[in-house]
């Protein structure tokens, strides 16, 4: 009887093991891509203003939604209001903080260059939405509203090239 428990036990702790280890492995099969709009920015300043002190406040709060997720690379434009907002995530993260061309980018490169990874993008209101839809081979998502700051895309890609993609909202907690 004793050793029949055993191995009822054993078997139990082998099918739960196997659980975790398959999802470990489904895991690291999906890349997973954050697509966020540069925060708030000055509109005095011309074609290359820097963050409003709003600004400077959302980007830090992208700090806190990323606080238990890990994170590969950080990307940005390299206008300063994207460069603003994502250096205090990739600081965080311990991470450089990646320029990217936004006239030589597409999804399929990105996915290309960081297959498995988790990757934070910070564009424009007029990009992010592209690279939603190259993953997802649609037109489903429009440019941003210019006075949208709230939205970003989250976009999962499997191994086999299925994507699943959302958009979501993070409004700005003012303090």
């Amino acid at each position: 009887m004793r050793k029949l428990m055993y191995l009822l036990c054993f078997a139990i702790i082998s099918c739960n093991n196997s659980t975790s280890q398959s999802d470990a492995e489904t895991d690291e099969s999906v890349t997973t891509f954050y697509f966020i709009r540069h925060a708030e920015k000055k509109t005095n300043q011309g074609s290359n203003p820097d963050l409003t002190a709003q600004g400077q406040q959302r980007a830090n709060q992208w700090v806190n939604y990323f606080f238990l997720k890990d994170v590969d690379a950080v990307l940005s434009s390299d206008t300063n209001r994207t460069l603003q907002t994502a250096t205090p995530l990739a600081k965080a993260k311990k991470l450089d903080t990646e320029i990217y061309d936004v006239s030589q980018v597409n999804g399929k490169s990105l996915l290309e260059q960081y297959r498995g990874k988790t990757v934070v993008l910070f564009g424009h209101s007029n990009t992010i939405n592209k690279y939603a839809n190259d993953l997802q081979q649609d037109q489903v998502y429009g440019e941003l509203d210019d006075a949208d700051f709230d939205h970003f895309f989250i976009v999962k890609v499997d191994d086999n090239g299925n994507s699943n993609a959302v958009k979501e909202t993070m409004e700005l907690e003012v303090d």
